[in-house]
């Protein structure tokens, strides 16, 4: 009966220590898993920033071409209508 219960004994302990070695694995992998979401929530503030200076430099490119095509228009329309108007 003692044979047994030593037995017994060692077995549980090493379920203990498998448990607590579980434990363990389990803190870690939810401190990997935060970090994961962390990293996650900054990637994609960091994209939508990026998205928005990407419009707004779009944007702007826009606003010069605009802007070169009136002047081309002017430069070019103004010569004539002077010249026909005098």
């Amino acid at each position: 009966v003692q044979n047994q219960v030593d037995e017994v004994i060692d077995v549980m302990q090493e379920n203990i220590t498998k448990v607590i070695e579980r434990g363990e694995r389990l803190d870690d992998l939810q401190d990997k898993s935060e970090s994961l979401s962390d990293n996650a929530t900054a990637f994609s503030n960091r994209a939508k920033q990026l998205r928005r200076q990407m419009w707004w430099r779009g944007c702007k490119m826009k606003a010069i071409v605009v802007l070169v095509a009136v002047v081309l228009l002017l430069v070019i329309i103004v010569p004539i209508v002077l010249k026909y108007h005098t």
